[in-house]
């Protein structure tokens, strides 16, 4: 009993926690894999419209470009053209979701090993986006394909880098936070020691008593 693993004293876990716990680690491995794909899919769409377009294939291409009318206004003048078809994003969306895809795919294939940005610097990354849209908005100013792009850019990176890695640090800490304590024998002091061995003291019967006690009264 003594040589069991401290681990050997948790209690047994149902089919559905055993469930749980695998959605769980799967979820704390492969979210950011799950972002990356999503972001992926949104550029390939995108970049797919102009393509389908010019093989005349209308009934993917329309589909595809009302659907991401969603996340983009999709201006004619403020968007890229491919063999003379609209891309299915503005220039300053699609950079902002091209470089959001390219960051976290970096990042997880750093194994999201990455460090993060400080908040500060996260917000001097869209600080230009902010300036060239609110100029723009108000009629002070025109912007161009160039700064759409650069702007959009930074906008992607800077969340990427500030978002992915705050993320992952806090999942990381939700999942320790979460296992039972008998799972964590590194929660108790350095300084505790088991409890020692109990073992019985072998009885002594009335002969040999008496003849310790002979030897004693023969040694006096």
């Amino acid at each position: 009993m003594a040589t069991q693993p401290y681990h050997s004293q948790a209690p047994r876990q149902g089919g559905f926690h055993r469930i749980a716990d695998q959605m769980g680690d799967a979820m704390l491995t492969y979210w950011a894999h799950g972002v990356t794909v999503i972001l992926g899919l949104l550029v390939f769409a995108a970049i797919s419209v102009p393509f389908l377009s010019y093989f005349g294939l209308d009934a993917l291409s329309k589909p595809i470009f009302f659907t991401l009318h969603y996340v983009c206004a999709q201006i004619p003048s403020h968007s890229f053209y491919i063999f003379g078809h609209q891309l299915g994003m503005c220039a300053r969306n699609f950079s902002i979701y091209a470089s959001m895809f390219v960051g976290s795919l970096i990042f997880v294939l750093s194994k999201k090993r990455i460090p993060g940005i400080p908040w500060w610097l996260w917000g001097l990354m869209i600080l230009p986006i902010a300036f060239d849209g609110i100029t723009q908005m108000f009629g002070l100013r025109e912007s161009d394909w160039v700064l759409r792009l650069l702007t959009g850019t930074l906008f992607g990176l800077g969340n990427v880098w500030f978002a992915l890695p705050l993320m992952q640090k806090s999942l990381l800490e939700s999942a320790q936070q979460t296992i039972p304590h008998y799972y964590r024998p590194q929660s108790y002091p350095a300084t505790y020691t088991p409890a020692p061995v109990y073992q019985p003291v072998p009885a002594i019967s009335p002969i040999q008593t008496e003849q310790t006690a002979a030897k004693t009264d023969h040694a006096e």
